[in-house]
């Protein structure tokens, strides 16, 4: 690895053990932006590079959004097909209500209607 944190050319990418992972996933919920000292303090505690640490917290914090977008999604679509079925319910007794109004006035208007015995 170069003095700036990236890979030179024949460098295979490490992954990061598990201890590390817990560590990094432990100090992200307490704080998911990184200063640039807890990031020094990280960095060496971990044995890993600071370039290293902020890289995996911005790709933490890209997680961490779509997973925050996919929840609202699930709850604004379960709001959107409640307010869609008492929209259908509604549209629906309107419909009866109407029919039972033109049958009424039908009933009225047809009381009320002189007959004619030609």
């Amino acid at each position: 690895m170069s003095d700036d944190g990236s890979q030179s050319v024949g460098e295979r990418k490490r992954r990061l053990n598990s201890e590390q992972v817990k560590a990094l996933e432990k100090s992200f919920e307490l704080g998911n932006k990184l200063e640039p000292e807890r990031k020094m303090q990280l960095a060496r505690s971990l044995g890993l590079q600071p370039r290293q640490i902020a890289i995996w917290f911005q790709n933490r914090r890209a997680r961490w959004k779509t997973k925050q977008l996919e929840r609202d999604y699930d709850i604004l679509k379960r709001q959107f097909d409640s307010l869609k079925a008492d929209n259908d319910s509604l549209r629906s007794r309107n419909k009866q209500l109407q029919g039972e109004v033109r049958t009424r006035l039908q009933e009225d208007f047809s009381i009320t209607r002189p007959q004619n015995n030609f």
